[in-house]
């Protein structure tokens, strides 16, 4: 029968180096967590900010008499938004282009823009 072996098992340089790959892994995975974490809440914030700015959007459709500039504050979510309306000629007899932008109030990053078109009558 032969004796057991001395040199069998890990090294401490080798525990060391496996210990460092893991370290490094993990911080990149924590990494990963944070910026896809920060990256959903931007996707919500401008998602219901699009769904905002199309509620306002449909309040000016619905508004009678010729479309015009406008401005105010807006709640939605908790979250409350700053929207501003743009009228533009289209060059369409009758038809004015209505545009819309919303930012996060007191921010100046817009988070939705939208813009339709609608038919007055003169």
């Amino acid at each position: 029968m032969s004796a057991p072996r001395s040199d069998t098992g890990f090294s401490l340089i080798e525990m060391m180096v496996a210990l460092a790959v893991v370290a490094i892994a993990g911080l990149a995975l924590m990494t990963l967590t944070q910026v896809t974490t920060r990256n959903t809440d931007a996707v919500e914030r401008r998602a219901l900010a699009a769904l905002a700015a199309e509620n306002l959007l449909n309040t000016e459709w619905l508004r009678a008499g010729v479309p015009q500039g406008r401005s105010g504050r807006y709640e939605l979510g908790g979250i409350s938004y700053d929207w501003r309306t743009r009228t533009a000629p289209t060059g369409e007899p009758g038809l004015v282009r209505v545009e819309i932008e919303l930012t996060e109030s007191g921010g100046e990053q817009v988070l939705a823009r939208l813009d339709t078109f609608r038919r007055v009558t003169p």
